[in-house]
């Protein structure tokens, strides 16, 4: 509890370490936190069995780092519309 009332306009931080991406909504997991997003762009990340992926939620930016074959499987492309599950947020001030 950060003491912000309801309604509060908060910035988070949400580490792209902490995002999972599903092609469909899914049910009965731990996570709650999920978002319809689209995918913007994906690229490679400093460890080769590791991909970054682009993502918008409404026009707000955001990361997810997969492995290379969970990004193959997913066959995620700019366009494509998917879930972000996300596990943790940090508030910001």
């Amino acid at each position: 509890d950060t003491g912000h009332p309801i309604g509060d306009r908060v910035r988070v931080r949400i580490l792209a370490r902490d995002v999972s991406i599903a092609r469909e909504p899914v049910h009965g997991t731990s996570i709650l936190n999920a978002l319809p997003v689209t995918v913007t762009a994906s690229g490679p990340d400093a460890h080769p069995a590791l991909r970054l992926v682009q993502l918008s939620a409404g026009g707000v930016p955001m990361l997810a780092r997969l492995t290379a074959r969970s990004a193959a499987a997913l066959d995620l492309a700019p366009g494509h519309r998917v879930w972000a599950q996300i596990k943790a947020v940090a508030l910001i001030g």
